[in-house]
């Protein structure tokens, strides 16, 4: 039997799962707060699309897969996604591409500061209420640049033109909590020290007593950061710090014994031996000695020595390298799913400003997708474990018919949807869990 296929189904969409990304979204307030940090000077009387709706449109649009402005012009009728923006259906279409460039490069340094302090301090105010430790992994990463945007560089140690952005995430929930832009040529470290100082500070404010531990590789073990955190430390106290830091003459020779001892046990089992110790550095830039954990390696390939820098100085080395500093390899999976499942490398403006906007509409998509996993693993827990393209593709891309009445909106989702018990319960989770709005 002849099967026939045309694209001509109305009212119809293939992203049935924007309804829990509006609700998602609507649990955190976070599109209605940035939208009214982004400057309108649009003449109120033209107006036919609110900050509010293109905030959300954009930020949607993202979260499924749609990083491309262009995407717009085919998706702006998609009944779902018009729903999601508090367009009806059958009503009037929502911004095409040119109307969404216009309003990314409306953004000025103003309203990029303004979102990154909303970003970091409703980062703090979603912390349980019980928290004790905060853990924050703090990385930078390249996106590739293939234009004439402005402040791209070429980098020599990614080999190519780029921006440098830097990221900071929750080592424990995997929540995002800050994202910088940064020129394409910027050190790795360029911004960590004001990023990290802010951040400990209003965690601090919310839990006096809470620990803070800082992770980071050797790029980031700096004179200034390091001495920065000690003195946050004398000051609200209680906080840490595990850094990489890179092999040199000197600490080669400070660890030689436990290499050398490492070397004998590797020749005499023919295994691969970690041993591990501790020794007290200090860089001539330095301000006094510092705790180090040697990890002297010794395997078929010959030696492999590693150096972290730590305040734990009451902890066994072991337990310091492996399960401390070695746990932040975590964020790189953050880092996929950032810049893998959500495109954040799509930064393709030719303003810089503009740029940075795009970087942080991909990390509010980031925070609505980590609070679809969170509620996830409230419901179903099998899902929580997923990265964001594998949950986007399992439990939001599902077919929906949309059919607007005098009276509301039904929409339909197919009845063979495998996981419809999950989309379910997880809508459920998210409006039990919506705060109250606040009283006119």
């Amino acid at each position: 039997m002849a099967i026939e296929v045309a694209a001509d189904a109305s009212r119809t969409s293939s992203d049935g799962g924007l309804l829990l990304l509006r609700q998602a979204d609507e649990k955190l307030g976070l599109s209605e707060r940035w939208a009214s940090a982004i400057p309108d000077e649009r003449e109120a009387s033209r107006v036919a699309h609110t900050r509010l709706e293109q905030v959300r449109q954009r930020v949607f649009q993202i979260a499924m897969g749609y990083e491309d402005c262009n995407d717009a012009d085919q998706l702006r009728d998609d009944p779902v996604l018009k729903a999601a923006c508090d367009r009806l259906p059958n009503g009037q279409a929502l911004s095409a591409q040119p109307t969404l460039s216009r309003f990314e490069n409306a953004i000025d340094a103003r309203a990029i500061k303004t979102l990154i302090n909303d970003l970091e301090q409703s980062y703090v105010d979603e912390l349980p209420a019980d928290t004790s430790l905060v853990v924050l992994d703090i990385d930078g990463t390249d996106d590739e640049t293939h234009g004439n945007q402005q402040l791209t560089f070429f980098h020599g140690f990614y080999d190519h033109h780029m921006y440098h952005p830097l990221l900071v995430f929750d080592g424990d929930s995997g929540q995002l909590v800050s994202a910088i832009l940064r020129p394409g040529n910027a050190h790795a470290a360029r911004g960590a020290m004001c990023v990290l100082t802010r951040v400990i500070r209003r965690i601090k404010a919310r839990f006096p007593s809470a620990q803070i531990l800082v992770r980071a590789d050797s790029g980031f073990c700096m004179p200034r950061i390091l001495d920065r955190l000690e003195a946050l430390n004398c000051e609200l106290g209680d906080v840490d710090f595990s850094l990489g830091i890179a092999k040199n003459p000197r600490l080669l020779a400070m660890a030689a014994p436990a290499m050398a001892e490492a070397e004998r046990r590797h020749e005499e089992t023919g295994r691969h031996i970690r041993h591990f110790t501790t020794i007290r550095y200090a860089a001539t830039t330095w301000r006094h000695k510092r705790h180090v954990v040697v990890k002297a390696e010794h395997h078929i390939r010959g030696p492999n020595p590693r150096f972290v820098i730590t305040s734990l100085d009451e902890f066994d080395a072991g337990q310091i390298y492996d399960v401390v500093y070695c746990a932040r390899g975590q964020a790189e999976n953050y880092i996929k799913d950032l810049k893998n499942a959500l495109k954040a490398d799509r930064l393709s403006c030719s303003s810089f400003f503009a740029n940075f906007f795009r970087l942080l509409l991909h990390a509010a998509a980031y925070r609505l997708m980590h609070q679809l996993r969170v509620a996830a693993q409230a419901v179903a827990p099998a899902l929580a474990r997923r990265q964001f393209d594998t949950l986007r593709t399992h439990l939001l891309k599902v077919a929906a018919h949309v059919k607007q009445t005098v009276r509301r909106i039904r929409v339909r989702l197919p009845r063979v949807f495998p996981l419809a018990r999950a989309f379910q319960d997880i809508a459920r989770y998210l409006q039990a869990t919506r705060p109250d709005p606040a009283p006119s």
